[in-house]
């Protein structure tokens, strides 16, 4: 069952060859560890450019999106 939640975290990310990869996002205090990056793709929403990913810990997916021109992570939803 997905949740949506809209929520801001921590994210830890690489940053290589102008493209960003997150490493772990924390939410709720509990760290989870991204294992698999299932899914990128580029959105615009209004003025702000967004960039999503559907991301697994190995057990579960999320979905995150992140604000390069504000620096901003957000967990949009979780299955």
């Amino acid at each position: 069952m997905v949740v949506f939640l809209n929520e801001k975290i921590k994210v830890g990310a690489v940053f290589k060859d102008g493209t960003v990869f997150p490493k772990w996002f924390q939410c709720q205090n509990k760290k989870i560890t991204v294992k698999e990056i299932t899914y990128s793709w580029k959105r615009k929403n209004g003025e702000n450019n967004l960039i999503y990913f559907s991301v697994s810990d190995g057990a579960n997916l999320y979905e995150l999106s992140f604000q390069p021109d504000n620096l901003l992570w957000n967990l949009e939803a979780s299955e």
